[in-house]
């Protein structure tokens, strides 16, 4: 497709605000032949007002008021490769475009997405409860992960990844190679023998920071005896449930950042790939320049997007700067607290939404790949009584 497309729009505010012309090159995904699109959506998100202006596309002219947005498109897709003709869904998105005096030109690169049922992470528990004096209590984070699919799907070998940067932080580092990989930090896995742990349809699997009764110790809490799995934590930290079974560190300790300001995969590696093997081949060192104008060096592993089969961006409104991953994989994020160190966000979770429920009660979650709209922001924790 390519060209430039305008859209037009009016609101009661435009009488007030100053307003610019927005023009849109999209390119298509490379790689593709005989391109037609159709029921094209784009919405433009003011990132300081919260203000969403959405236009169904069909090639008539608009203008929006000044101001920084995220642009984000969905539509549908038919396309040819060289072995037939293919439909299928189309996406694209750009954060942080100053929109802002006459006309403003904006390129959005599509990319085809795959909805296909797989796991998902279902819940994300990372804030921590407080206890009766007001205390943090950490021990009782926890992920769910979900079968979405209408088959049986083994968690053996699956990866859980962690952001090695912070959503609240934006630089520029080099080499940039979000468009291919995501940057992790800490890095844990399912063990198993591949058909080990089957995960039946509709049904989920909880992963305990420590798998223990927390009401023993904060009775605020809850118990984490029945999770399925546990991490490995630090040892000042770590109190083992000899009957849960634990999970490999990968790449150091994941202790989930009580605030939100990390992101999260899931994967898992190829076929005939060991921890050896991906460590030595995905080992990532990158630069950035620092506060002190200086360049600071670090090193993390690249976990390629063709190997993930769900993503979760996270932040905080007030401090919230970009996600960490290719917007291919999540094109969103989610959050517990309106403000960094909220204390309302402990007992909350980010928790994915009900798309439907089948018949014979199987429920079918969201999962677009936009954790903003497939999730529930602040939700209460579905293991807290």
């Amino acid at each position: 497709m390519g060209g430039l497309v305008f859209t037009t729009s009016c609101r009661k505010d435009d009488l007030t605000a100053k307003n610019s012309a927005v023009g849109l090159t999209l390119t298509n995904p490379a790689g593709l032949q005989n391109v037609k699109t159709s029921n094209i959506e784009l919405t433009f998100k003011e990132i300081n007002s919260g203000i969403s202006t959405v236009i169904k596309w069909q090639g008539a002219g608009t203008v929006l008021p000044e101001g920084s947005y995220d642009i984000s498109l969905d539509g549908d897709v038919e396309y040819k490769d060289d072995n037939g003709t293919y439909t299928g869904k189309i996406r694209g998105y750009k954060q942080g475009v100053v929109i802002k005096g006459g006309t403003v030109n904006v390129e959005i690169p599509l990319f085809l997405y795959d909805a296909a049922a797989k796991f998902v992470f279902k819940e994300i528990f990372f804030a921590g409860t407080i206890t009766p004096q007001g205390k943090q209590y950490n021990g009782d984070k926890y992920f769910i992960i979900y079968n979405n699919s209408e088959d049986t799907l083994y968690a053996d070998g699956l990866v859980i990844a962690e952001a090695a940067f912070l959503s609240t932080t934006k630089r520029v580092y080099t080499p940039d190679i979000m468009n291919e990989a995501f940057t992790a930090g800490s890095i844990v896995m399912i063990p198993g023998t591949g058909k080990q742990y089957p995960v039946y349809p509709g049904k989920q699997i909880v992963i305990a920071n420590n798998a223990i009764n927390h009401k023993e110790y904060n009775t605020n809490s809850f118990d984490l005896t029945k999770a399925d799995f546990e991490l490995t934590l630090l040892s000042s930290i770590d109190v083992d449930n000899p009957q849960v079974t634990d999970l490999i560190n990968v790449n150091s300790f994941m202790t989930m950042h009580n605030r939100g300001f990390k992101s999260y995969i899931l994967g898992r590696l190829p076929e005939g790939t060991t921890v050896e093997s991906f460590k030595k081949d995905n080992f990532y060192t990158y630069a950035y320049t620092n506060s002190a104008g200086g360049e600071t060096k670090a090193n993390a592993y690249k976990f390629p997007n063709s190997w993930i089969m769900d993503a979760v961006n996270l932040s905080v409104p007030t401090v919230y700067e970009w996600i960490l991953t290719s917007p291919a994989v999540d094109m969103g994020w989610s959050y517990c607290g309106k403000v960094d160190s909220d204390e309302n966000r402990f007992g909350k979770s980010v928790k994915r939404k009900v798309l439907s429920t089948n018949p014979d009660g199987r429920v079918i979650l969201k999962d677009n790949n936009n954790s903003t709209l497939d999730f529930e922001a602040e939700a209460k924790a579905s293991l807290m009584p």
